[in-house]
């Protein structure tokens, strides 16, 4: 079953208004081209800087940021390991040497989280494959060794 067309009453529709201008293409001018303000691009061809092929402003793949969690976890570790071995730590030097000693101390446990702080700020502009090589050498470099040799054979 079809619906029944609309009733019409006959009358028709309004007429346009005399008062308004209906003119449609004064509605695709932006000015008039005597101003002196008016810019035409046809004219005026804006130069375009060629972009690299990774751009800092490019979000990481999913892969790299997989791989940047996985590489924080693991300094993360590093750093509770440092803190648990400087911990089992005694200090014997009294004056200045007691001093250095605990500045060591405390920058030995930061170490791994100063590491992946700086690669990710200063490798900013890198290439993922440049970043993931100085988390690779951070991650060798800061291995930390007393916890793990009083650990596994102590």
């Amino acid at each position: 079953m079809t619906p029944a067309p609309p009733a019409h009453d006959g009358a028709a529709a309004s007429p346009p208004d005399p008062a308004v201008d209906h003119d449609d293409d004064d509605a695709l001018s932006w000015g008039d081209a005597a101003d002196a303000t008016h810019v035409d691009a046809a004219h005026n061809p804006v130069r375009v800087r060629a972009r690299r092929e990774s751009d800092v402003e490019q979000p990481l793949g999913s892969g790299a940021l997989v791989g940047m969690g996985v590489f924080g976890g693991v300094y993360l570790l590093y750093t509770v390991a440092w803190l648990v071995s400087a911990s089992l730590l005694t200090i014997t030097g009294t004056g200045v040497a007691g001093i250095v000693s605990e500045v060591m101390r405390v920058l030995a446990i930061m170490a791994p989280a100063f590491w992946f702080a700086a690669t990710l700020w200063l490798g900013q502009g890198s290439r993922n494959r440049t970043r993931f090589t100085w988390l690779l050498i951070g991650a060798l470099v800061l291995i930390p060794w007393p916890f793990i040799m009083t650990r596994s054979f102590g």
